[in-house]
Formats: C-alpha cells, sequence, structure tokens
C-alpha cells in the first residue's frame, strides 16, 4: 500500500500532534503547532514514499529535538546568547 500524506498526518494526530506534513518543492516540511517556532522544519527528499511511516515520525522527532536544542531546550522558547556573542559582550565592559 502507497504511503501518503495523508497516513502520516493521520498518524501524527494519532500521537496527539497537532504537526502537519506538506510537500514543497523537491522537499517536504512540518508546519502548524509548534513548528512556527522551529528554525528548521524540512525534510529534504523528493517523494513521500523516500521514508516509511516509521522513519517520517523519527524524522518529525529529531526535528522536534534539534529545534528544542537551538532554542534552548524548548521549541517554544527564545534562542538562548551563542557563546560567541557573550565573549565579546563581556569584552565591551
Amino acid at each position: 500500500m502507497a504511503l501518503t500524506l495523508k497516513k502520516i498526518n493521520d498518524e501524527l494526530k494519532r500521537l496527539g500532534r497537532q504537526e502537519q506534513l506538506e510537500i514543497g518543492d523537491g522537499y517536504f516540511y512540518f508546519w502548524a503547532g509548534d513548528t512556527a517556532n522551529w528554525l528548521d522544519r524540512t525534510v529534504k527528499v523528493p517523494k513521500v514514499n523516500s521514508l516509511t511511516l516509521e522513519r517520517w515520525i523519527e524524522e518529525y522527532d529529531k526535528l522536534k529535538k534539534l529545534n528544542a536544542e537551538i532554542l534552548g531546550g524548548d521549541s517554544k522558547s527564545a534562542p538562548e546568547k551563542t557563546p560567541k556573542a557573550a565573549a565579546k559582550k563581556k569584552k565591551k565592559k
């Protein structure tokens, strides 16, 4: 049975996630829910069948974790200052 966006989105919903998968031009991206605050929400594959259903869910989880790390532990948080930026600020004092 062929994998479709609907099947992936139904699985995300079944897992209690508000986010949805959508097709772009040569890539796919997650939108809605927490993804509005994400810096990266794309999966660069040419077709929905490039990954299994399980791998799509893993990609979602990976992107959620990555964005939480980038944004300082919470996907809704503002980014923390980088050590380089903090060092520059310290030098100016």
